[in-house]
This record gives C-alpha cells, structure tokens and sequence, in this order.
C-alpha cells in the first residue's frame, strides 16, 4: 500500500520533506514504510539504480547496516529464555577472543548493552572499506585474524568507571556465541528463528541471494557532492553488527512483531517474552544527550529516548553505500523504517524522525534537535562586520559546529565554536581562546547579529 494510505495533507507533507531530503543531499534513492497499528503503508523515492533511472520501490532491498544488532540482541535473548545462556555469563566461556581481559570478566550483558569498558577496535572500518575499493589494509579475513584482532585491543578496556563505548566487536562476538551454542551458522539461526517468523521472507546475509533479486539497490558512495558506484560490504565477519539487507516494508515486520508486540508473549508462537522485549528496551547506557539535555539510552540492541510526548524505541546503521533506521512511538502506535543509498549529512534517523514528527502534526525544526540545529547554522553562516567595517568576521560550518574567523587592524583570530544551546530566535555557542578563556559567542537569529567579547557585528551577505 502506497502513502496514499495516509490523510492527504500528511501525505503531502512526507512526500514534500523525503523529495526535499533526497535533492538537498543527493540522494540517489530512499524508501519508507509507516506502521500505524496493524497497518503498514510503503512507498519508493528516486532512483535504486541511475543508470538506467529503475525507480526505488517499498521493497527495494537496502542494507540496513547496524539495524542488524536488534535481531542479534533477539536471537541471544531467545536463547537465554531457553536457558542455553545467561546474561550474567562470561564470554570467556564460550570464546576465546576475550580470555585474559583486563578487569572483571566481559558479561554477555555487557556487550549487548555496549557497556564492557572495551572502546572500538575499528574493525568493522577496515572490512567496509575493502569491500568499497577504499583500502582497509589489515589483516581481518579469516576468524583467526579477528580474535588476534580483539585480543590485541584487550589492554585498552576501561576497568576504573562505567563507560559507554559503542563496540561493533562485541557484536560480532554475540553471533559467535549464537554460533557456539547452537551448532548452527549465525545467519542461518536468524533467517530461520527470526526472519521467516516475521515475515521478512526476502531479508538475507546472503550475497548470492541480494544479487539475483531484481528489486535491489545500487550501492553509491557520495564522492565530492556526486554517486559514484561501488560494491556492497558483504563479509561474514560482520554479519551479526551490520550484514543485513531487506526492505524497510520487512523491517517493518520488526516493528510490527518485537516492539508493538505482535510476536511477544507467552504463546508457542511468540518469539520472545515480554519481559525480553522490556528489558531489551530498559536502558542500561547512555548512546548520547542532545543540546535541549534529553538522552538516548541504549539497552540491548535498541536505543531508547523521550520523543514527541512518547518513548520512541529504535536503531539505525550505515555500512557507507546504505542507510538505514526504523523507530516506534509506543504511546501512538505508529512507526517507521526507512532506507537510502549514500550516506548523507542527515542520516535517515534525523530523517525518520523528522517523518514521525509530521505524522504528528508537528514540524520536525520546532520538536528535533537535529533540524533545530541545521536551521540555526545556515542561518548564522556567512560575512559579518562592525561599526564602519573596523571589524569583521566569517562564519563557516564546522561539522556539527562553526569556525568563526575575526579580523581587525590588530590582527585576525580563528575560533571553533560549539554550540550549547538553540532556542526560537537564538544560538549560543562557546568557544575558548589560545589565552585559556572560555567565550560565549552568542548569535540573535533576527537580524542577524553576532556578539562576541567585545564586538557587535552584523549579518552582511
């Protein structure tokens, strides 16, 4: 069912702020399904492949990078219901790629929830960009290789606090136990507990299978402002964090049966238990906090944050060439997935929720950080000066913050700024200089004006 399933005056807006999404960021293709209670409504935007201009459908296959670790996060949790594993066991138990770490020993917990104290080994970067042509020149191809490339990262755990290090490893290192305790091979226990039971008939690890499907993407890297082709980063040394691929209307199979329910419960169809579900999506770390102070938290394998006047639960993930994000407000009942080629500034997560955000009657500027703050650093970004041009400045992007350059007769300073707050008509950001103070650069947005120190300078071009 197409997005004429919704009202027209929502219709219009998802349709106007996805076609907007895919031209300011060049976009070759995306595609998004709305789960509004038992029904889903999909539609296809752009191109899956452009050289021949094949339109992208609602079940064009995508890779949906790190939307894979829900599944993984499932598939352990089925086995610790079965009592085959328990979240308090060491890892050690079962593989050897942890043995001798330094500190307590790493739980299945805590790799789940991200909170092993072991910081990212950058595995998953190398074994992505070998696949893309973009080098990656480590030894990480065989299962030899990654445990000698997890045990020699041991000594950089963290053992002396909490922390929260997002580890793509731990990840990997759960399909293993899935593959330990099973006797059965971690895509093949997924596609057969999980995948078929969803009805995500489609959704595969398998290369052989994403390429004989006539309705698949074309990966493309954004290479100065352009898509450029590439291959897709299929290796079986990431499949557990990142390997899957499937449409975003069979990832709404996920929201449909895991987070609204519809598999959970104590029959003999269900999947999990809902006492799985609700401590899969307790949070156990913080992912991050945005400007306006609310935090993302993660438990196992989701992430979980106050959004719209409801809890919105969900994961993204990239692999380079693919983007992908689905999320569900448990309050309305009401969903998404969505997916696109390249990897752009907004990633489909800003993008999805921005979609939530006008399902909801509302503007995605006035409810999400994410635009609120794109909007204040266009605006403040461009020439400035002072009275009788004595003094003026620049303003440039800097990723998620600004560079502010500043010259007088007495010389010119550079100066990064971070933004600390955005508010209707203001942007207050921070900045330290070479003398060891810390500056409030404040921007009032109807003007627009600059105060700095000393200065008052005005929005010029």
């Amino acid at each position: 069912m197409p997005l004429d399933g919704l009202d027209d005056e929502r219709r219009r807006a998802v349709e106007t702020f996805l076609s907007d999404w895919l031209t300011q960021h060049r976009i070759p293709g995306a595609a998004v399904a709305v789960v509004d209670g038992d029904t889903v409504t999909a539609e296809g935007f752009g191109a899956r492949t452009l050289e021949d201009n094949t339109a992208v459908t609602p079940d064009t296959l995508f890779g949906v990078g790190s939307c894979t670790k829900p599944f993984t996060a499932a598939a352990v949790m089925q086995l610790v219901e079965a009592g085959e594993l328990a979240l308090a066991d060491p890892v050690a138990d079962y593989l050897p790629h942890l043995a001798g770490a330094p500190g307590d020993p790493i739980t299945v917990e805590g790799l789940l929830t991200h909170t092993s104290g072991l910081p990212d080994d950058g595995s998953a970067g190398p074994l992505i960009a070998r696949r893309l042509g973009a080098g990656g020149e480590i030894p990480l191809s065989s299962e030899a290789d990654l445990r000698r490339h997890v045990q020699g990262s041991l000594d950089r755990r963290v053992t002396d606090r909490e922390t929260f290090f997002y580890y793509n490893s731990g990840y990997v290192l759960l399909g293993r136990l899935v593959e330990t305790v099973t006797g059965r091979s971690f895509a093949g226990y997924v596609e057969e507990e999980l995948l078929a039971p969803l009805g995500m008939e489609r959704a595969t690890f398998d290369r052989a299978a994403f390429e004989a499907d006539d309705d698949r993407m074309t990966p493309y890297l954004s290479e100065e402002g352009a898509a450029t082709e590439a291959a897709f980063p299929f290796d079986p040394l990431i499949y557990p964090a990142g390997g899957l691929v499937s449409s975003v209307r069979e990832l709404a199979g996920y929201v449909q049966g895991v987070l609204r329910g519809g598999a959970v419960g104590d029959g003999p169809a269900a999947l999990l238990s809902a006492d799985s579900v609700a401590a899969m999506t307790t949070p156990a770390g913080t992912f991050g906090r945005y400007l306006d102070g609310r935090e993302v938290g993660y438990g196992y394998g989701l992430t979980t944050q106050p959004y719209l006047d409801d809890r919105l639960v969900g994961h993204g993930g990239s692999v380079g060439v693919s983007n992908a994000w689905f999320g569900y407000l448990e309050d309305a009942d009401l969903g998404l997935a969505i997916a696109c080629t390249t990897s752009p500034e907004t990633h489909p997560s800003d993008a999805g929720m921005g979609v939530l955000a006008l399902l909801r009657d509302e503007q995605p500027e006035a409810v999400q950080p994410h635009y609120r703050l794109l909007g204040a650093l266009e605006a403040v970004t461009g020439e400035y000066g002072g009275y009788r041009g004595v003094v003026g400045a620049t303003v440039e992007r800097a990723g998620g913050g600004l560079k502010l350059t500043v010259e007088s007769g007495a010389g010119g300073q550079e100066l990064l700024l971070v933004p600390e707050r955005v508010e209707e008509e203001l942007l207050v950001c921070t900045t330290v200089t070479v003398s060891g103070f810390e500056r409030e650069v404040r921007f009032e947005l109807d003007g627009v004006d600059l105060f700095y120190d000393r200065f008052r300078l005005s929005k010029s071009a």
